[in-house]
């Protein structure tokens, strides 16, 4: 078995450098990970003043102690404008600013991602201007009192506060759902750490260390060097003890009828066994991974009246790729059979040597199909399927760069069992709508349909006020961000509390138009959640031209809804007496006045929990515990508790009712919906007529007079009414 290459984890993970900062680039390109420009109020060291910084394309570097990251953002074309203790600016200016922090592990609720939290620690931060900065602002911060030193030290102060106050944290990776469970091919816990490769070819990766049960073991720090191959942007390694006692073991056992403690780890069968179909005995067997294959060797045998065969046997399972899907297949069984006859046996029936070769070949062809079949469903379907992604070939975004989504398998190296892969780049949400307006006067907005109306109506969202600002409305919420509307995500919004109802006229910016070359540009951007659960972003600002006009752009993406149905369920506590009687058309019914207990439970979907419940019967609004309600036919009693409402009739009482649950999630969120109850209080059952049942008619005769006291025809018992129905 090949050496332990993951460092005692179950799997490892490795993302290079390079794709890390392609990702970056792509994702600035985009808007997103760093904004494309700030500007900023400063006010250390004596001098007060702004910042105005146009940021270029950001660099990672892992040249660092693990685990520390590096992060450059180069700017250019950038001014520092100083108010006091004199007026001066200073332009152009370009340099890089530097972030150093660690790179940690973060678990929130049954989720895991790696992130920079520029809150948790105390980052690192360096500005240092370029040459022609430098030349060009000595001679005038020597006016201003201030050394070259002290410039940078302040426009560092300027750039942590912003990192802490503004973005907070830089995600490195989605959030990668964890379990403690006994599925060895779900995630338990991920440990993250950073490669720094001294040589000459530099090779620094981000690795992360997956454990997929609690008693996983690992060491993060024992992961020095990458192995991502030449050529290659990630690398995904799962250890041999892992496959073969975890996740090939307990299948292998379970498709034999054995228990898994017939086998001792990593895979040896340690007793005799019945072999797979019932045929002979299987008295070893062991899997090993050899050469890039898993290598199983065996001897089974079986005997009959006169003879006796064993048979050696070996063959390789061989985990392969075919148009980007894992295939798992068989080589032909090496076998090696030995018959041993009786002598009457052998002088009777010389040469059958091969056929009872042939019985055992049977015990090996199950043998072989048996552990092909569990492998397939360990690894083909169970790891990559259920444990790591939803579709056989591709993985997920465990652990990816800041945007990745999932891997694309390029070959497979067993040994440990290697998936070279390149990276897929997140899917992007579908739109629900895409709009914008310009407005002096008061308006209002639908975001999940782009409706625009003077006033509010059912279904708004935003509603626009000149003297106040803009309101959320209907049960939506916003959040103002510092993020760009470009580099705005779905995920970004999905992680912001969306709970504000109003953004204050002071919070959007009063300033030129974007096509102003000379003037700046300020916009607010927040994200939202609307009336119907979708997530939008939006941007905002009023325009110096226009008479201070609101422009207001949106996109509202098609995330899935909320929604809220209601479960019910009737039963009869207690039924009274029972009438039986033939209706009109001779179906044979019967009737009995009963009471109802009714069972009903609130069940939203995509709410944020906990939710408050609020329940109507009857046009009255219940209370929580025991109560009672009226209704047109009598009281209604109830016991409500939380979600989930239980209802009872008098015996005979009709019950003709709406019910209406109103639900409130943490979000401000409001779902509602009803149901109409409509339960008699007699309840009649009938069996109809069958037309195919052939007529029959009796016709009562006098008996004959010399029978007439033979015997009695009738005896003297009373008749006893047996129920049809049952």
């Amino acid at each position: 078995m090949a050496l332990d290459r993951t460092a005692g984890f179950d799997m490892l993970v490795q993302i290079s450098e390079n794709e890390l900062n392609n990702q970056l680039a792509t994702a600035f390109l985009a808007g997103g990970i760093f904004p494309p420009s700030i500007s900023v109020p400063v006010n250390a060291g004596g001098v007060s003043g702004s910042a105005d910084l146009n940021f270029d394309t950001p660099v990672a570097d892992l040249d660092r102690p693990r685990p520390r990251m590096g992060l450059t953002v180069p700017f250019s074309n950038s001014q520092l404008q100083i108010t006091a203790p004199l007026a001066l600016t200073v332009a152009p200016i370009g340099g890089a600013i530097t972030v150093v922090d660690s790179i940690a592990m973060v678990t929130e609720g049954s989720n895991q991602f790696a992130t920079m939290d520029f809150n948790a620690g105390a980052p690192t931060v360096n500005v240092a201007f370029d040459p022609a900065s430098v030349s060009l602002l000595e001679p005038l911060l020597d006016v201003a009192g201030l050394s070259l030193t002290q410039a940078q030290n302040m426009m560092a102060g300027v750039v942590l506060d912003q990192l802490q106050s503004s973005i907070g944290r830089i995600d490195l990776t989605p959030a990668i759902p964890v379990v403690d469970d006994t599925d060895a091919t779900t995630v338990f816990d991920i440990d993250v750490t950073t490669v720094n490769d001294t040589t000459a070819l530099d090779r620094d990766c981000l690795a992360f260390g997956v454990r997929m049960s609690s008693d996983g073991g690992g060491n993060i720090n024992n992961v020095t060097s990458s192995l991502i191959p030449a050529g290659s942007q990630s690398l995904v390694t799962m250890s041999n003890f892992w496959l073969l006692a975890r996740v090939m073991r307990p299948r292998i056992a379970s498709s034999m009828g054995r228990p898994v403690t017939d086998f001792d780890t990593p895979l040896r069968l340690n007793r005799s066994i019945p072999a797979p179909g019932g045929q002979g005995t299987l008295r070893s067997l062991e899997a090993r991974v050899v050469a890039n294959r898993i290598s199983v060797t065996g001897r089974a045998t079986d005997s009959g009246s006169g003879w006796s065969a064993e048979s050696n046997f070996s063959f390789f399972i061989d985990i392969g790729l075919d148009a980007g899907a894992i295939t798992v297949t068989a080589t032909t069984p090496v076998v090696d059979t030995d018959v041993d006859l009786a002598w009457w046996v052998w002088l009777a029936s010389l040469g059958l040597g091969g056929l009872f070769g042939g019985i055992v070949g049977v015990i090996i062809a199950a043998v072989v199909l048996a552990i092909v079949e569990a492998v397939a469903e360990g690894i083909a379907d169970g790891l990559i399927s259920d444990g790591i992604s939803g579709a056989i070939g591709g993985l997920p975004a465990i652990p990816l760069g800041p945007i990745g989504g999932g891997l694309t398998l390029s070959s497979i190296v067993l040994d440990d069992l290697e998936l070279r892969s390149s990276i897929v780049r997140s899917v992007s949400v579908p739109v629900k709508h895409q709009g914008g307006n310009v407005g002096l006067g008061g308006f209002s907005v639908d975001l999940d349909s782009g409706a625009l109306s003077a006033g509010v109506r059912p279904g708004t969202d935003l509603a626009w006020n000149p003297a106040s600002g803009l309101n959320a409305v209907g049960g939506s919420g916003l959040t103002v961000t510092g993020t760009s509307f470009g580099a705005l995500t779905p995920v970004q919004i999905s992680r912001l509390p969306l709970a504000t109802s109003q953004m204050s006229l002071g919070l959007i910016p009063l300033t030129w138009p974007r096509w102003f070359l000379f003037m700046p540009h300020h916009e607010v951007v927040f994200g939202m959640r609307t009336s119907e659960g979708r997530l939008a972003k939006l941007r905002a600002w009023r325009q110096i031209d226009q008479q201070g006009a609101l422009h207001l752009d949106w996109i509202t993406f098609d995330t899935p809804t909320p929604s809220l149905d209601i479960a019910a369920r009737w039963s009869v506590t207690e039924r009274g007496e029972v009438t039986h009687y033939v209706a009109k058309d001779c179906s044979r019914c019967r009737s009995s006045p009963v009471r109802w207990s009714g069972v009903f439970e609130a069940w939203p979907r995509l709410t944020a929990f906990p939710v408050d419940y609020e329940w109507c019967l009857c046009g009255q609004t219940l209370e929580q515990g025991d109560g009672k309600v009226k209704s047109a036919a009598g009281i209604i009693t109830y016991r409500l508790e939380g979600r989930r409402l239980k209802v009872a009739t008098e015996m005979g009482q009709s019950f003709k009712c709406e019910l209406c649950v109103s639900a409130i999630d943490a979000r401000g969120l409001e779902l509602y919906t009803c149901i109409q109850l409509n339960q008699p209080g007699i309840e009649r059952r009938c069996r109809p007529c069958k037309p195919t049942r052939k007529d029959v008619s009796v016709n009562l005769l006098p008996v004959a007079a010399e029978l007439a006291y033979w015997r009695p025809l009738l005896p003297r018992e009373p008749l006893v009414e047996v129920d049809p129905i049952g």
